[in-house]
């Protein structure tokens, strides 16, 4: 019977549930010699795994377990990267890539219910989870809001820690997740082959209940290092 790459992937997905993630799966040349199969069928079986975010296949390296974070979505859950990854059992860290006063875009504006002559400190960070590349986060907030932030965010610090510790307690107001197709700098930054569907997420996040207005941050996600999961009420 002709092994098809499909039948190959599953057999290969089974296997891999028991291997260690970022440990290295074997190459097409090894894949068609123990399974028999031509080269065809063994590249078109890593590629169905990479599609279904199982394995990570990196240029002049090799191709490895995909080390995927469950990034939950929930009421209970504090709007923060690195918190969510590190309930999740990831080591998070994020770094500042820029900061800078600007005048924010309309949707922006209109969000955070600015005046025409406002403007908003624009943060854009690189998120990694296990020392892996995975998100790219550009956050803006009023430029009054908290004038030693950026200062406060030079190294790999959290934003919303960094935000309790001035004396707020940011919350999300709406949040929104879609896959979409990532833009070509934000491939570059992140390390992406190509332009995929990404997890792409924007939301809004206010102080308390006093009903402040605190950020408006979109991020690009990669679906490899993150298995997005929305939970709304309380599950039975």
């Amino acid at each position: 019977m002709t092994v098809t790459y499909q039948a190959l992937a599953d057999e290969l997905a089974t296997s891999l549930i028991r291997q260690d993630p970022g440990s290295r799966v074997v190459s097409e040349n090894e894949l068609s010699r123990l399974h028999a199969v031509s080269r065809l069928t063994a590249r078109a079986a890593l590629q169905e795994l990479e599609r279904r975010h199982l394995v990570r296949r990196v240029r002049g390296s090799g191709t490895f377990v995909a080390r995927r974070v469950e990034y939950r979505i929930a009421a209970d859950m504090p709007p923060s990267f690195q918190a969510t990854v590190r309930r999740s059992g990831g080591m998070p860290s994020m770094r500042l890539v820029d900061s800078r006063a600007v005048a924010p875009p309309p949707a922006i504006r209109t969000g955070l219910k600015l005046s025409p002559a406002a403007k908003t400190l624009r943060l854009t960070r690189l998120g990694s989870v296990d020392g892996l590349l995975a998100s790219h986060t550009t956050t803006w907030l009023p430029l009054g809001l908290a004038p030693t932030l950026a200062d406060r965010l030079g190294g790999a610090a959290s934003l919303m820690q960094e935000l309790t510790d001035l004396g707020f307690d940011p919350r999300r107001r709406w949040y929104r997740a879609e896959m979409d197709v990532v833009p070509v700098h934000i491939a570059e930054e992140l390390e992406i082959e190509g332009r995929p569907l990404v997890w792409h997420t924007t939301g809004l996040n206010g102080d308390g209940p006093n009903g402040r207005l605190l950020e408006m941050t979109e991020a690009w996600m990669r679906p490899d290092v993150f298995q997005v999961r929305l939970e709304l009420g309380s599950a039975p």
